[in-house]
């Protein structure tokens, strides 16, 4: 008896020293299939385009860690035989905003991230990316010190824009049926 009572608590210490694994609220939100808008190159005036499948979101997950934010869009399909796909991305907090845009078009489909301040100007920030033709998504890490000192909460907000020969596609992935010039946000997403 004082054997096993000995392993129990031997055992029952291994596993109170374990460290906690670091918590993240995590919020996922998916967008309706199909509600993808279609411009006349060169104008902005959108109108439904449901049967396109290029750039259409389906799912966006936010993680807020400890050292980053984690952003990564899923698409209905994701492909390299467009004109170029081109992914708006914003982020704010109580403290900053910033704008990541990510063009891929035909020689650089891996994509150059561009991060902008709320007036427009380019800010240094080690945001990186990767683009997955194959899985069909965009995975986006950004500090969360490009956002100031700890913020306690982020908002994002994401929009894809597909360019064809005649036509742009876009979809907002918290918007339906409609695409403006900026995406809408989505739920805060605390840390």
């Amino acid at each position: 008896m004082r054997v096993v009572r000995s392993v129990l608590v031997a055992a029952l210490a291994v596993l109170l020293s374990w460290p906690a694994t670091a918590s993240a609220e995590v919020r996922l939100w998916h967008d309706p299939a199909g509600d993808v808008a279609q411009s006349p190159v060169g104008s902005n005036a959108y109108v439904p385009a449901p049967t396109q499948v290029q750039g259409d979101i389906v799912r966006t997950r936010v993680a807020h860690a400890k050292r980053a934010i984690w952003v990564q869009v899923r698409f209905r399909d994701l492909t390299t035989t467009t004109n170029g796909n081109f992914h708006l991305v914003r982020i704010r907090s109580d403290r900053r905003a910033r704008s990541i845009e990510i063009d891929a078009f035909p020689g650089h489909w891996e994509g150059t991230a561009t991060v902008r301040n709320e007036r427009g100007t380019i800010v240094p920030c080690a945001v990186t990316h990767r683009l997955d033709y194959d899985a069909n998504r965009l995975m986006l890490r950004i500090p969360r010190t490009c956002l100031g000192k700890r913020p306690p909460w982020v908002r994002v907000g994401v929009r894809s824009t597909v360019a064809g020969t005649t036509y742009a596609y876009a979809d907002d992935a918290r918007a339906i049926g409609t695409v403006g010039p900026v995406p809408r946000y989505g739920p805060r997403v605390y840390r």
